[in-house]
């Protein structure tokens, strides 16, 4: 029978380090926020430890080429892999990862993968057309129009033109679904004011305003071919995806996990081995807290010993593994040359 390592004893020898044996001193529930803190925040941002790593997956949507990863449904069928899902509703994905790390793998083939607009975007170069063949009538509209050149990326379309009050207007689009999109008028909270099909180019707008007549409505707007897309920026937490998605596919990262929070007493941690080092990281906060600096002295010592056996961990389990090089499939058994003998 294993030493016990749930979220229980966690607690006791918080309260045995801290000299609050009491729950008039502090609560469980106290307890147990200093132990989740540390080991959702802390911890990971202390020790980058191997049993954090992980993959982080999600599906693509034909058609949209970004995904904000601070607003996508998460589902976490085991720790080590989180499948995001961008088509449900919003929450944060962010709360289970750190970090995205390469290799990036989409349908299977690894991809490019970079974490710089320039370099992205000198690849993949997102150049915009215009179209000015539509003109004000005097009236605010509706105008319609079915633009070339489709389909056309979400948030590229922007609409610009000069109002009877002689004031200049710009209107971007928003995307609603995979497909269509309402118009807003730019650095305002005025409500949508048209729709705009992706896909086929057929748009309707009407402004506040009358347009006077003759005057020219300039749309601009960037068209793409869809595929399978072979390249993955991510940037201000967005992935972005080129070329743009035409189907559905898998992609995939490498990533770096937050720990699951410790919700009931009779749970363990991720390693049963870290419920001492959670224990010390807690009773540092609750020092901390209470401005109580020999606490902190006092338990420091141990709180690093803790902190090397969780370390020792992942240090031998590095050691099974030499640092990769791009010799290293040339040389590995059982692969490269060294098995090509004549």
């Amino acid at each position: 029978m294993s030493a016990p390592s749930t979220l229980a004893t966690i607690r006791t020898k918080v309260r045995r380090l801290t000299g609050r044996p009491s729950p008039q001193q502090i609560t469980d529930a106290q307890i147990d926020d200093y132990v989740n803190t540390f080991y959702q925040y802390d911890f990971p941002e202390h020790l980058r430890v191997f049993s954090n790593n992980g993959t982080f997956e999600f599906m693509t949507i034909p058609n949209v080429d970004q995904y904000n990863m601070l607003s996508p449904t998460p589902a976490t069928p085991s720790f080590n892999e989180l499948i995001v899902d961008f088509d449900g509703a919003p929450s944060q994905a962010q709360d289970v990862y750190y970090n995205l790390q390469p290799p990036a793998y989409i349908n299977g083939y690894q991809s490019f993968y970079c974490q710089s607009r320039e370099q992205f975007f000198r690849t993949y170069p997102a150049l915009g057309d215009i179209d000015t063949s539509l003109s004000g009538n005097g009236t605010p509209g509706p105008y319609a129009i079915t633009l070339p050149n489709v389909p056309m990326l979400q948030n590229s379309v922007t609409v610009g033109t000069v109002d009877d009050t002689n004031s200049a207007i710009r209107v971007v689009d928003n995307p609603q679904t995979r497909s269509t999109g309402t118009w807003l008028i730019s650095n305002s909270t005025t409500a949508p004011v048209g729709s705009i099909d992706y896909l086929s180019g057929a748009v309707s707008i009407t402004f506040a305003n009358n347009i006077p007549s003759g005057t020219e409505i300039t749309f601009t707007f960037t068209p793409y071919q869809p595929n399978r897309p072979q390249a993955v920026l991510f940037y201000d937490n967005i992935i972005t995806l080129r070329p743009v998605p035409d189907k559905v596919y898998p992609v995939k990262f490498n990533a770096f996990l937050t720990p699951a929070a410790l919700l009931s007493s009779t749970q363990d941690p991720l390693i049963k081995q870290w419920w001492q080092y959670l224990a010390y990281g807690a009773s540092k906060k609750i020092f901390e807290d209470s401005q109580d600096p020999e606490g902190i002295d006092q338990i420091t010592r141990a709180f690093k010993e803790q902190e090397n056996l969780v370390l020792h961990r992942h240090i031998v389990q590095q050691t099974n593994e030499r640092t990769a090089t791009i010799y290293t499939e040339m040389t590995d058994f059982p692969y490269g040359n060294f098995n090509n003998r004549f």
